[in-house]
Protein backbone atom coordinates (compact mmCIF):
# COMPACT_ATOMS: atom_id res chain seq x y z
CA UNK A 1 0.00 0.00 0.00
CA UNK A 2 0.99 3.49 -1.03
CA UNK A 3 1.92 5.89 1.73
CA UNK A 4 -0.38 9.08 1.16
CA UNK A 5 2.04 10.86 3.38
CA UNK A 6 5.26 10.29 0.98
CA UNK A 7 6.53 13.23 -0.60
CA UNK A 8 9.25 13.49 -3.59
CA UNK A 9 11.43 16.43 -3.86
CA UNK A 10 13.94 16.33 -6.96
CA UNK A 11 16.60 18.82 -6.69
CA UNK A 12 19.85 19.99 -8.54
CA UNK A 13 22.55 17.46 -6.85
CA UNK A 14 25.19 20.02 -5.58
CA UNK A 15 29.04 19.17 -5.47
CA UNK A 16 28.50 15.53 -7.55
CA UNK A 17 32.07 13.46 -6.83
CA UNK A 18 33.03 10.34 -9.16
CA UNK A 19 35.67 8.17 -7.89
CA UNK A 20 36.90 4.63 -9.62
CA UNK A 21 39.61 2.58 -7.64
CA UNK A 22 40.87 1.62 -11.61
CA UNK A 23 40.24 -1.95 -10.15
CA UNK A 24 37.39 -3.59 -12.99
CA UNK A 25 35.97 -5.90 -9.94
CA UNK A 26 34.87 -3.00 -8.14
CA UNK A 27 32.14 -0.24 -8.50
CA UNK A 28 32.49 3.76 -8.04
CA UNK A 29 32.35 5.87 -5.24
CA UNK A 30 29.41 8.84 -5.51
CA UNK A 31 29.10 11.77 -3.15
CA UNK A 32 27.39 15.10 -3.67
CA UNK A 33 24.13 16.49 -1.76
CA UNK A 34 20.84 15.49 -2.56
CA UNK A 35 19.41 18.45 -0.82
CA UNK A 36 20.50 22.00 0.59
CA UNK A 37 19.53 23.80 3.43
CA UNK A 38 17.94 27.04 3.13
CA UNK A 39 17.43 27.28 -0.57
CA UNK A 40 13.75 28.56 -2.30
CA UNK A 41 12.15 25.43 -4.23
CA UNK A 42 10.37 26.38 -7.92
CA UNK A 43 6.67 26.51 -7.56
CA UNK A 44 5.58 22.90 -6.08
CA UNK A 45 1.86 23.19 -7.11
CA UNK A 46 0.29 26.16 -5.25
CA UNK A 47 2.98 27.36 -3.01
CA UNK A 48 7.01 27.11 -2.41
CA UNK A 49 9.36 25.13 0.04
CA UNK A 50 12.36 25.84 2.25
CA UNK A 51 14.01 22.89 3.77
CA UNK A 52 15.38 24.39 7.17
CA UNK A 53 18.68 23.48 8.72
CA UNK A 54 19.04 20.86 10.34
CA UNK A 55 15.90 18.91 8.80
CA UNK A 56 17.25 15.38 8.67
CA UNK A 57 19.33 15.61 12.20
CA UNK A 58 16.56 13.45 13.87
CA UNK A 59 15.64 11.19 11.18
CA UNK A 60 19.38 10.32 10.18
CA UNK A 61 20.13 9.36 14.05
CA UNK A 62 18.87 5.70 14.36
CA UNK A 63 20.56 5.06 11.07
CA UNK A 64 17.15 4.28 8.90
CA UNK A 65 17.45 1.55 5.91
CA UNK A 66 17.63 3.84 3.07
CA UNK A 67 18.24 2.79 -0.57
CA UNK A 68 19.94 4.99 -2.89
CA UNK A 69 18.39 4.33 -6.43
CA UNK A 70 18.13 5.39 -9.46
CA UNK A 71 15.17 7.18 -10.63
CA UNK A 72 13.69 5.88 -7.10
CA UNK A 73 13.28 2.59 -9.12
CA UNK A 74 14.83 -0.61 -6.43
CA UNK A 75 15.42 -3.02 -9.46
CA UNK A 76 18.28 -0.58 -9.81
CA UNK A 77 19.71 0.07 -6.01
CA UNK A 78 23.45 1.52 -5.64
CA UNK A 79 23.97 1.34 -2.08
CA UNK A 80 21.93 1.33 1.16
CA UNK A 81 22.75 2.20 4.56
CA UNK A 82 21.73 -1.35 6.11
CA UNK A 83 25.25 -2.81 4.42
CA UNK A 84 27.21 0.13 5.41
CA UNK A 85 27.74 0.77 1.66
CA UNK A 86 25.56 4.19 1.66
CA UNK A 87 26.25 6.86 3.92
CA UNK A 88 24.64 9.63 4.81
CA UNK A 89 24.79 12.83 7.03
CA UNK A 90 24.00 16.18 7.29
CA UNK A 91 25.94 19.24 7.83
CA UNK A 92 25.08 23.05 7.78
CA UNK A 93 25.29 23.08 3.65
CA UNK A 94 22.40 20.36 3.63
CA UNK A 95 21.63 16.24 3.23
CA UNK A 96 25.17 14.41 1.92
CA UNK A 97 25.51 11.17 -0.15
CA UNK A 98 28.52 9.10 0.37
CA UNK A 99 27.89 5.62 -1.57
CA UNK A 100 30.18 2.80 -2.53
CA UNK A 101 27.60 1.80 -5.91
CA UNK A 102 28.35 -1.75 -6.25
CA UNK A 103 29.81 -3.24 -9.77
CA UNK A 104 27.11 -3.66 -11.57
CA UNK A 105 26.28 -3.91 -14.82
CA UNK A 106 23.85 -1.37 -15.09
CA UNK A 107 26.50 0.91 -12.70
CA UNK A 108 28.74 1.35 -15.81
CA UNK A 109 26.18 3.39 -17.89
CA UNK A 110 25.12 5.16 -14.43
CA UNK A 111 28.58 6.04 -14.39
CA UNK A 112 28.99 7.25 -18.11
CA UNK A 113 25.24 9.25 -17.67
CA UNK A 114 27.08 11.14 -14.41
CA UNK A 115 30.16 11.86 -15.98
CA UNK A 116 28.50 13.24 -18.95
CA UNK A 117 26.14 15.27 -17.12
CA UNK A 118 23.37 13.50 -18.56
CA UNK A 119 22.09 12.77 -15.06
CA UNK A 120 22.91 15.64 -12.63
CA UNK A 121 19.51 15.90 -10.32
CA UNK A 122 19.55 14.32 -7.09
CA UNK A 123 15.78 13.42 -5.39
CA UNK A 124 14.69 11.96 -2.03
CA UNK A 125 11.82 9.95 -0.81
CA UNK A 126 10.80 11.34 2.30
CA UNK A 127 7.37 12.39 5.10
CA UNK A 128 7.16 15.16 6.99
CA UNK A 129 7.02 14.71 10.96
CA UNK A 130 3.69 15.64 12.55
CA UNK A 131 3.76 19.05 13.45
CA UNK A 132 6.98 19.33 11.16
CA UNK A 133 6.21 22.34 8.65
CA UNK A 134 5.10 25.07 8.71
CA UNK A 135 3.61 27.72 6.22
CA UNK A 136 3.48 31.35 5.96
CA UNK A 137 2.06 34.36 3.11
CA UNK A 138 3.40 37.37 2.23
CA UNK A 139 1.60 40.61 1.32
CA UNK A 140 1.75 39.30 -2.08
CA UNK A 141 -0.23 36.11 -0.94
CA UNK A 142 2.88 34.02 -2.03
CA UNK A 143 2.94 30.82 0.36
CA UNK A 144 6.03 29.46 1.48
CA UNK A 145 6.20 25.84 3.10
CA UNK A 146 9.18 25.45 5.69
CA UNK A 147 9.88 21.87 6.49
CA UNK A 148 11.71 21.69 10.07
CA UNK A 149 11.28 18.26 10.49
CA UNK A 150 11.38 14.75 8.71
CA UNK A 151 10.05 11.72 10.06
CA UNK A 152 10.79 9.18 7.57
CA UNK A 153 13.42 9.17 4.66
CA UNK A 154 12.90 6.36 2.38
CA UNK A 155 15.48 6.25 -0.30
CA UNK A 156 17.61 8.91 -2.04
CA UNK A 157 17.95 8.94 -6.16
CA UNK A 158 19.95 10.35 -8.99
CA UNK A 159 18.03 11.17 -12.04
CA UNK A 160 17.92 13.17 -15.38
CA UNK A 161 15.03 15.51 -14.82
CA UNK A 162 12.01 15.20 -12.36
CA UNK A 163 8.53 15.39 -13.64
CA UNK A 164 6.79 18.56 -13.08
CA UNK A 165 5.56 18.22 -9.55
CA UNK A 166 2.10 17.34 -8.08
CA UNK A 167 0.68 19.28 -5.37
CA UNK A 168 1.53 16.50 -2.29
CA UNK A 169 -1.40 15.20 -0.51
CA UNK A 170 0.64 15.62 2.57
CA UNK A 171 1.31 18.97 1.67
CA UNK A 172 -2.41 19.82 0.99
CA UNK A 173 -3.19 18.14 4.46
CA UNK A 174 -1.06 20.26 6.31
CA UNK A 175 -1.93 23.64 4.65
CA UNK A 176 -5.71 22.67 5.27
CA UNK A 177 -4.88 21.98 9.15
CA UNK A 178 -3.03 25.82 9.00
CA UNK A 179 -5.92 27.64 7.05
CA UNK A 180 -9.00 25.73 8.86
CA UNK A 181 -10.63 24.55 5.39
CA UNK A 182 -11.25 20.92 4.20
CA UNK A 183 -8.59 19.54 1.93
CA UNK A 184 -10.28 19.02 -0.97
CA UNK A 185 -11.25 23.00 -1.21
CA UNK A 186 -7.38 23.88 -0.41
CA UNK A 187 -6.27 21.26 -3.09
CA UNK A 188 -8.82 22.46 -5.59
CA UNK A 189 -7.25 26.22 -5.18
CA UNK A 190 -3.96 25.11 -5.58
CA UNK A 191 -4.49 23.17 -8.49
CA UNK A 192 -6.15 25.88 -10.11
CA UNK A 193 -3.20 28.16 -9.78
CA UNK A 194 -1.10 25.48 -10.68
CA UNK A 195 -3.02 25.44 -14.03
CA UNK A 196 -3.19 28.89 -14.33
CA UNK A 197 0.89 29.76 -13.89
CA UNK A 198 1.54 26.91 -16.89
CA UNK A 199 -1.54 28.97 -18.69
CA UNK A 200 0.51 31.98 -18.20
CA UNK A 201 3.69 30.61 -19.88
CA UNK A 202 1.98 29.36 -22.48
CA UNK A 203 0.06 32.04 -23.26
CA UNK A 204 -3.67 32.15 -21.26
CA UNK A 205 -6.97 32.38 -22.71
CA UNK A 206 -9.93 34.44 -21.25
CA UNK A 207 -11.27 32.13 -20.18
CA UNK A 208 -8.20 30.41 -18.19
CA UNK A 209 -8.02 34.19 -16.99
CA UNK A 210 -11.96 33.96 -15.64
CA UNK A 211 -10.87 30.27 -13.37
CA UNK A 212 -7.74 32.40 -11.99
CA UNK A 213 -9.94 35.42 -10.75
CA UNK A 214 -12.46 32.70 -9.28
CA UNK A 215 -9.20 31.79 -6.60
CA UNK A 216 -8.25 35.31 -5.46
CA UNK A 217 -10.90 35.42 -2.73
CA UNK A 218 -9.85 32.35 -1.50
CA UNK A 219 -6.60 33.59 -1.45
CA UNK A 220 -7.10 36.81 -0.02
CA UNK A 221 -8.88 34.34 2.56
CA UNK A 222 -6.32 32.16 2.82
CA UNK A 223 -3.46 35.10 3.68
CA UNK A 224 -5.75 36.18 6.42
CA UNK A 225 -6.24 33.15 8.23
CA UNK A 226 -2.49 32.74 8.30
CA UNK A 227 -1.71 35.83 9.39
CA UNK A 228 -4.72 35.51 11.66
CA UNK A 229 -3.16 32.50 13.64
CA UNK A 230 0.24 33.91 13.83
CA UNK A 231 -1.48 37.42 15.73
CA UNK A 232 -3.68 35.01 17.79
CA UNK A 233 -0.55 33.06 18.51
CA UNK A 234 1.53 36.47 19.39
CA UNK A 235 -1.70 37.60 21.70
CA UNK A 236 -1.40 34.48 23.67
CA UNK A 237 2.15 34.59 24.23
CA UNK A 238 1.45 38.61 25.65
CA UNK A 239 -1.78 37.53 27.95
CA UNK A 240 0.62 35.02 29.25
CA UNK A 241 3.22 37.52 29.64
CA UNK A 242 0.83 39.71 31.32
CA UNK A 243 -0.35 36.94 34.46
CA UNK A 244 3.17 35.84 34.69
CA UNK A 245 3.73 39.18 36.17
CA UNK A 246 0.45 39.43 38.15
CA UNK A 247 1.74 36.03 40.02
CA UNK A 248 4.68 37.54 40.83
CA UNK A 249 3.25 40.73 42.11
CA UNK A 250 0.78 38.65 43.79
CA UNK A 251 3.15 37.05 45.25
CA UNK A 252 5.26 39.73 46.39
CA UNK A 253 2.34 41.25 48.52
CA UNK A 254 1.82 38.07 50.42
CA UNK A 255 5.59 37.78 51.09
CA UNK A 256 4.89 42.01 52.72
CA UNK A 257 2.01 40.79 54.42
Amino acid sequence: MVDQDREIRVLGLEGLEIRHSGRPNEGFTLRGYAAVYDQTSHDLGGFKEQIAQGEFDEVLTPNPDVHLTWDHDTRYVAARTKNDTLHLSSDTHGLLIDAQVGNYTWAKDLKTALERGDINQGSFAFNVAEGGDEFASDDAGNVMRTIRNVGALYDVTVTAQGAYPQTSLAAVRSLAKATGRPPEEVEAVLVAENEAAKAEAEGESESQRGSVEATEDFMRWKEAMIKKAAARQSSLAKLAERLGKQREEGNGSTQDD
